[in-house]
C-alpha cells in the first residue's frame, strides 16, 4: 500500500504523515528531508549546479526505523535530521529542489525505499510524479498564516528567532517557487482528497487520513 501526502510548506503533512504510519504499522518517508539533505550537501561542499548533483549521486541517504535521517558522504556518516531543518537550509531547499536533475535522483531513492514495504510519503509531488498510482492520496493546505505561525514554533523550539511576518513571507515566495517550477511542480492530483487544515486540529486530520486508508 501507499499513501501520498501533498501539500505546502507548513500544511502539516509530516507531523500528521508519522503518527498516521504508526497507526497503520507502514513505513514513513519524509521525502522533503531529502531535498533538505541535497541543500545540505552543497552547503557542506560548496557545490552548485552539475557538481551538486555529482554529489548527491555519489551520497548515501537511508532513514532509520525511527525516522532519523543519515548522510554518509565521502566515507563519512552523520544524523543530519536536524541541521536540515535549520532556517539556512530551509532557504535554500526550494532552489535544490527545483533542479530537474536533483529531483530525478531524489525520485530514485524514494521509489527505491519504498520498493518492498507499504509506505506513507509526503512531498510537494508524491501523488502526482513519484507515485502517481499511489491508492490514496490526500492534499493538505492551509492559510499562510497559519503555517508561518507553526514554522515559528518549529524555529523557536530550535533555538531560531524570526518574526511571523517574515516566515510568512518566505512561505508565500517558497509557495510560488514550487508552484511555478518547470520539473514536477506543487499541485494537488486529480484524485486526490483535499483537506484544509487552517482549523483542525492535528488528530482531527490524523483522523480523517487514518480512516479512509483503512475503510476505503
Amino acid at each position: 500500500m501507499k499513501i501520498a501526502v501533498d501539500g505546502p510548506a507548513g500544511s502539516g503533512k509530516s507531523t500528521v504523515s508519522k503518527v498516521v504510519a504508526k497507526n497503520l504499522g507502514i513505513t514513513y518517508l519524509d521525502s522533503g528531508a531529502l531535498y533538505r539533505a541535497c541543500a545540505y550537501i552543497g552547503t557542506v561542499t560548496g557545490k552548485d549546479g552539475a557538481e551538486l548533483v555529482e554529489a548527491v549521486s555519489h551520497a548515501e541517504l537511508e532513514f532509520d526505523t525511527a525516522g532519523k535521517l543519515f548522510l554518509t558522504l565521502n566515507g563519512k556518516t552523520e544524523d543530519i535530521s536536524t541541521v536540515i531543518r535549520t532556517p539556512e537550509i530551509a532557504a535554500k531547499v526550494s532552489a535544490v529542489a527545483a533542479m530537474e536533475d536533483i529531483r530525478t535522483l531524489v525520485t530514485d531513492k524514494l521509489r527505491k525505499m519504498a520498493s518492498k514495504t507499504s509506505v506513507i510519503m509526503d512531498g510537494r509531488d508524491i501523488g502526482t510524479h513519484v507515485f502517481p498510482d499511489a491508492e490514496y492520496k490526500f492534499f493538505l493546505v492551509a492559510s499562510p498564516r497559519e503555517r508561518a505561525r507553526r514554522r515559528m514554533k518549529d524555529f523557536e523550539a530550535m533555538g531560531f528567532n524570526k518574526t511571523i511576518d517574515d516566515i510568512e513571507a518566505e512561505i508565500i515566495k517558497r509557495d510560488k517557487q514550487d508552484s511555478e517550477r518547470e520539473h514536477a511542480p506543487l499541485k494537488k492530483a486529480a484524485d486526490a482528497l483535499e483537506i484544509d487544515t487552517t482549523n483542525l486540529t492535528i488528530e482531527q486530520v490524523i483522523s480523517i487520513i487514518t480512516e479512509t486508508a483503512s475503510n476505503k
